[in-house]
């Protein structure tokens, strides 16, 4: 309990006393005074403050003996179903939030047909009147003052709930500066920006907001709330934008004569630079209350979490000036920071491990004898290692060589197991200079999912992503030639980019490219069409359809050939396989051609050359910029780069001059073998099946004595279904075509019927789930959903009576999937369990049929679920795991009980499950302590709490080093010529 001193203000309403308020009277008949009366066990003590929807006392709990604030709803109010819905969701909201920083609130009652709250009585002042005595703020106060509430704010949008009320009559300051945040009259749960806004509770809010409080509360509005339109968390951003402005100027940045010219000025009006005031204010925390008051609502710091990380940097740079100047000292030609230069590096360190530079002659191949003409200097080799407790994902080049931006992701340090994140988590962009010794992370860098330097090698665009998988992904924005943080210019959807999140990992990375200093390249999927987008402000330039040379799918936009076409790679299926292609793109007609077959990606480099890849091996070949076409002889360079399968392609990149970097290991994913772990936590043993290219998929029957798994076929990089039995270990391919894929196996518990999803692109696109038996090769496939373009279908189980299959159906390139079942019989419908608001994943029907598990990030993370099942489908939904969580599987003991398992942190976690007249008995949380290691790829588990595990092979360990080559490329260098 906090108690108030004489003459202090402490209220759990917005807006000053009455008395101090000239708009009050014109909308509200004043309240009698109820001091020295009861409520229930409390005595109201004093009047504080009153507001648009009630009063609030000073009051003693006769019964606890501590002194509270009492919260009073008007008795117009209590008639008002609205308003009444609105005061109780405040006390929810108060009553959910744990916060030093956040008023607690005690109780919710009703005494004498008056409704109450009782809450934390706060000492101290409003920070209004502060503002109002101080004017602006010095910064160093400022600093101390916005940190506290933007983390207090930050708590509650943690919890998905925005206040939509924020300015400085709603903020305490204590005697000892401490911050309270008062008032979350208006607090809503924080909507994603695609779900649909509440016009009748929206147009509610505001008329309350514009009459039932005090005038002041209009100029700390979001434009969106100006126009009764959607709010979200990013709305309390602004009204933080507007409340830090005020603290440094202690003139708000929005005024006018009235409400609606204060509402004009808001959405039309830019604020007045702060040295309007004759403020000592650094630029960059202009720049930050400039972000947080941007119009568009995406274009802000999308919570207040993101406006306290900023003001914290901010805070230290300032306390220490010599680290931001060091951090700049030694810049290069563009004022990049780099440190002391360490000259020589790059000399006589000769190839770097690893790398195998070829001469023509001696790979035959497709080079028919043509060999590399030699450099006046010999190539030069560098390894450049990834920073301490990191490992690379990928690496970028700056077009002048000097730079490399490195995608890193924290190291597992544990032997068995790694946390489980949520996607995204723990990947940070880190820039090294060549000549230093020293890797910089970026601030605000966390969850970056790719990046592209800008032509002039200034500029560094970067998409991180949002916290909750769920939400649009940010746009970020980093100047090399400042210290400054990077700054969010926009939101685009994961679609966009290509973004799949399976299991919690990150796959099909689409990316995009820079095509001028200026704009910037998408490619969308369904349907296919180039985006560009303004490389500043994160808006749309312009959208047309892409016309492609084949029916094919866009999976990996390459660097652009010049400001007008780029390089785009495509994959397909034809009577060959799966194929993959470089296509030139047209950004402004939407047209394109071929520039090399049977090659993931390619770069053009020195205006007339070629690289590409093929596998782990860099070729290069001459380019005619006219055509846009390769010209000459495709000439293998060196080999080693690294590849996850044999269908995808080595990480490379080039810079204006030809220097190259990579990232070295070869080809991986060719040699996993399977595992198992009994329940009883013993000791893996391996499978004694040869290692194989097993790749994303893998079942198991009831007994665990059956397997089906998704295999990789080495002749014409399809995926195809092995299947067989664990002891012995007896395994061979039965499922599998030359032009389609088929994978995502799930199988029944007896081991007699198999489900997986077929899917191709030629000629045209199309996916099927279908069943099969997987004890005899190619027998009994048969059709049981089909769809054209747009949706593929995931698999998960099969019912214990084999007469139906769960499974997800997802739309190209999207980031949530509906749960749907459908009956085995001829010409069945099926039906959907679970909306497509979430990635719903793991789906398992309990051993008697009964329930049914899955995980699902409906909530922002990923968590596991369980419900009855029944003829109606699914009954109510319980959650079973504590937060974050992956997997599910169930087991039977001795005795007949049923238990779900799941993975935290990749350790087992184990609870009893019992429906029981349609309502569901879950059990105490057991940790096992089986340990999931954290090079297993893949698992299943069958009905005996078993495990089977596919792991990775061991040339498959983390990226820890790039390499760097340069001299290798030079002008007129070209096989074309020779």
């Amino acid at each position: 309990m906090r108690a108030i001193g004489p003459g202090r203000l402490a209220r759990g309403d917005g807006g000053p006393s009455a008395d101090s308020d000239p708009q009050r009277g014109k909308n509200h008949t004043m309240a009698k005074d109820r001091t020295g009366t009861t409520l229930g066990t409390y005595r109201l003590e004093r009047l504080l403050g009153e507001g648009g929807m009630g009063q609030v006392y000073a009051a003693t709990d006769e019964k606890l003996g501590r002194t509270v604030a009492i919260k009073v709803l008007r008795p117009e109010v209590m008639a008002d179903s609205t308003h009444r819905a609105r005061f109780e969701r405040e006390a929810k909201a108060l009553a959910g939030l744990n916060h030093p920083g956040i008023v607690t609130i005690y109780a919710l009652e009703e005494a004498d047909d008056v409704t109450y709250f009782a809450m934390d009585l706060v000492e101290g002042e409003t920070l209004a009147a502060i503002i109002k005595r101080e004017g602006g703020l010095p910064v160093s106060r400022i600093l101390d003052l916005a940190i506290p509430i933007s983390d207090a704010v930050a708590a509650a949008h943690k919890r998905g709930i925005a206040h939509r009320d924020l300015k400085p009559d709603n903020i305490i300051i204590g005697p000892r500066d401490e911050v309270t945040v008062l008032d979350f009259g208006l607090a809503k749960r924080g909507a994603a920006s695609f779900e649909s806004p509440e016009p009748a509770e929206t147009a509610a809010s505001l008329n309350m907001t514009l009459e039932g409080r005090i005038f002041g509360t209009v100029n700390y509005m979001a434009p969106e709330q100006a126009e009764a339109g959607e709010t979200n968390l990013a709305t309390d951003v602004f009204s933080l934008g507007v409340v830090i402005y005020e603290m440094a100027t202690g003139q708000l940045p929005f005024q006018g004569a009235s409400a609606m010219s204060v509402l004009s000025s808001i959405l039309r009006e830019k604020p007045l630079p702060m040295a309007t005031y004759d403020r000592p204010v650094p630029p960059e925390l202009e720049t930050l209350v400039n972000r947080c008051l941007e119009k568009d609502p995406d274009r802000r710091w999308q919570s207040a979490l993101d406006v306290r990380n900023e003001l914290e940097i901010l805070r230290d740079r300032l306390a220490d000036p010599t680290a931001a100047a060091a951090a700049t000292s030694g810049g290069t030609s563009t004022g990049r920071w780099i440190g002391i230069a360490a000259a020589g590096l790059l000399l006589g360190l000769g190839v770097g491990a690893g790398l195998a530079l070829l001469d023509g002659r001696e790979t035959g191949g497709t080079t028919s004898g043509t060999t590399v003409a030699a450099t006046a200097t010999p190539p030069q080799c560098v390894s450049i290692s990834s920073p301490d407790g990191f490992e690379i994902v990928d690496m970028r080049l700056s077009p002048d060589a000097d730079l490399v931006a490195m995608i890193t992701k924290t190291a597992d340090d544990a032997e068995e197991g790694t946390a489980m994140r949520t996607p995204g988590e723990g990947r940070f962009l880190h820039l090294r200079a060549i000549d230093d010794f020293d890797c910089r992370k970026v601030a605000d860098s966390e969850r970056i999912l790719m990046g592209e330097f800008s032509p002039d090698g200034r500029s560094y665009m970067f998409v991180r992503m949002a916290p909750e998988a769920n939400l649009p992904a940010k746009l970020m924005r980093l100047e090399l030639d400042s210290d400054l943080p990077p700054v969010q210019v926009g939101t685009i959807p994961l679609s966009l980019i290509g973004v799949n999140l399976m299991n919690g990992e990150i796959e099909a990375e689409k990316g995009f490219a820079w095509m001028d200093d200026d704009s910037l390249v998408f490619v969308t999927s369904a349907p296919i069409e180039v985006v560009v987008l303004d490389a500043r402000t994160g808006t749309e330039r312009s959208r047309l359809p892409l016309t492609l040379p084949m029916e094919c799918r866009p999976s990996r936009i390459n660097e652009p050939i010049d400001e007008r076409y780029f390089l785009l790679g495509v994959n397909y299926y034809d009577e060959r396989g799966f194929m993959q292609d470089v296509l030139w793109v047209d950004r402004e007609t939407g047209d394109s051609g071929v520039v090399v077959g049977s090659a993931p990606s390619a770069q053009v480099i020195l205006g007339d050359q070629l690289l590409f890849t093929k596998g782990e091996t860099l070729y290069r070949s001459g380019f005619d910029p006219k055509t846009r076409t390769m010209t000459g002889t495709a000439v293998p360079v060196f080999t080693g780069l690294r590849t996850n399968n044999s269908w995808s392609s080595g990480s490379f990149d080039a810079a204006r001059d030809g220097s190259v970097v990579h990232l070295p290991g070869g080809l991986q994913g060719a040699s996993r073998t399977l595992w198992t772990v009994d329940g009883e936590r013993t000791q893996a043993r391996r499978v004694d099946h040869p290692p194989r290219a097993f790749e994303e998929g893998i079942a198991v029957s009831r007994d665990g004595g059956r397997v089906v798994i998704t295999h990789t076929n080495d002749t014409n990089d399809m995926w195809d279904i092995w299947a067989g039995t664990v002891d012995p270990p007896r395994i061979r391919r039965i499922q599998s075509f030359p032009d389609r894929d088929i994978h995502f196996p799930a199988l029944s518990r007896d081991g007699t019927l198999a489900a997986a999803q077929i899917s191709t692109t030629q000629p045209s696109r199309r996916s099927e789930l279908v069943v099969f038996d997987p004890t005899f090769p190619g027998r009994d496939l048969r059709v049981v959903v089909a769809q054209d373009g747009l949706y593929g279908f995931l698999p998960y189980d099969i019912h214990p009576d084999n007469d139906r299959v769960v499974y997800a159906e997802r739309r190209e390139g999207g980031d949530a999937n509906t749960l749907q079942e459908v009956s085995l019989e001829e010409g069945a419908t099926p039906r959907q369990l679970l909306g497509g608001v979430a990635l719903h994943q793991s789906a398992r029907w309990s051993p008697d049929g009964r329930l049914m598990a899955w995980s699902s990030n409906e909530s922002g993370v990923q968590e596991v679920f369980v419900a009855p099942y029944g003829p109606e489908g699914l009954g109510p939904v319980s959650p079973v795991s504590d937060g974050l969580a992956a997997f599910s599987g169930w087991s039977v003991d001795e005795t007949g009980t049923t238990f779900l398992h799941y993975l935290v942190n990749n350790v087992e976690h184990v609870r009893s499950v019992e429906e029981v007249d349609g309502d569901l008995r879950i059990g105490p949380v057991q940790v096992t302590g089986r340990t999931v290691r954290a090079d297993t790829f893949n698992l299943a588990m069958d009905e005996e709490g078993d495990l089977l595990c596919i792991r990775k092979g061991l040339n498959e360990g983390p990226p820890t080093r790039i390499e760097l080559i340069r001299g290798f490329f030079t002008p007129g260098n070209d096989a074309s010529t020779r």
